[in-house]
């Protein structure tokens, strides 16, 4: 899949605005979720850093996406920016609404917002499949499938925006799973560096992605992380993570990252571990030798890649 272009097989993540078939009252934290995640997705995608709690762009679009919704109503992009313009209620909160966004500065995003219609190319976001993680995982007729997307051609915005659209579906589905022991489908996520920092950094995609690899085992759900930038990665979040495996670090900053998250997850097994040791096998690594940390394991194993030849 190429969301954005044509080059491959298109996607279509503008669905995700349509209202969802569920009941407010009861799935009304979960319907919330969604609505944040897409709003931050959206604003991220014009190049506006929103605080769901703090900034008033985040804050009026929210309570406009979640008026149509509540009252059964779709919505779509034009639509949206329509009532940005024009929102169907008066006041926020306790503040007016002039007080607490003013025309002006309701009309500056929403002339953002219509920037991104205008572009040539925008209309392959609206085309191809959707984000319907069920046929992403199983053909037609029931068998198992891989779906790849590939981002190269997007910018960082972009990627943002559909990645971000992308957990939250998945995020969506895992809600609707049973619980089980058995793994039922993996998310492999390549060069996951900026999307899921150390605070304080909070891009969109960050608490979908922690909430998947707090909840994807009991349902099911096993999530597979990559980096080359372990300095760069939320460790409170990876303490969760059952198995590290970590090649040679470069650098001091990367090792002492990696010894915080591996005592942290260490923690959270339950067990204890010896930081000296720990330290001194990370420092003894060679290229293609590989420290394996697995919580159930006693202690950290060593291995090497196989040899592999490819005529690509």
């Amino acid at each position: 899949y190429t969301p954005g272009s044509t080059a491959g097989q298109s996607v279509d993540v503008l669905h995700y605005f349509a209202a969802p078939e569920l009941d407010w009252d009861e799935h009304e934290e979960p319907l919330r979720e969604r609505i944040g995640g897409l709003v931050s997705a959206l604003l991220g995608l014009v190049g506006v850093e929103a605080d769901p709690l703090q900034s008033p762009e985040h804050v009026l679009l929210a309570r406009i996406v979640e008026h149509v919704w509540r009252s059964g109503g779709d919505l779509d992009l034009p639509s949206l920016i329509k009532l940005l313009q024009k929102p169907p209620f008066q006041q926020v909160g306790v503040f007016e609404l002039e007080t607490f966004f003013p025309e002006k500065d309701r009309f500056a995003l929403a002339r953002m917002l219509n920037n991104l219609i205008a572009a040539p190319g925008f209309e392959t976001w609206q085309e191809g499949a959707s984000l319907d993680v069920d046929s992403l995982l199983y053909t037609a007729d029931g068998r198992p499938r891989a779906s790849i997307f590939y981002l190269a051609h997007l910018n960082d915005a972009q990627r943002l925006f559909f990645i971000t659209l992308l957990l939250e579906s998945v995020r969506d589905w895992l809600r609707g799973q049973s619980g089980t022991s058995d793994l039922r489908a993996l998310l492999y996520f390549d060069e996951v560096y900026g999307y899921f920092p150390p605070y304080p950094k909070n891009p969109a995609t960050k608490a979908p992605l922690m909430a998947l690899i707090k909840q994807g085992r009991a349902g099911g759900l096993g999530i597979v992380l990559a980096t080359q930038n372990p300095a760069d990665l939320d460790y409170k979040g990876l303490s969760n993570a059952g198995t590290w495996m970590i090649g040679a670090l470069r650098t001091e900053r990367d090792k002492a990252r990696v010894l915080e998250g591996l005592e942290g997850a260490i923690a959270e097994a339950g067990g204890t571990s010896k930081q000296r040791s720990l330290d001194e096998a990370l420092g003894s690594l060679k290229p293609r030798v590989f420290l394996l940390h697995d919580i159930r394991e006693e202690a950290p194993l060593f291995f090497h890649t196989r040899w592999a030849m490819s005529y690509l």
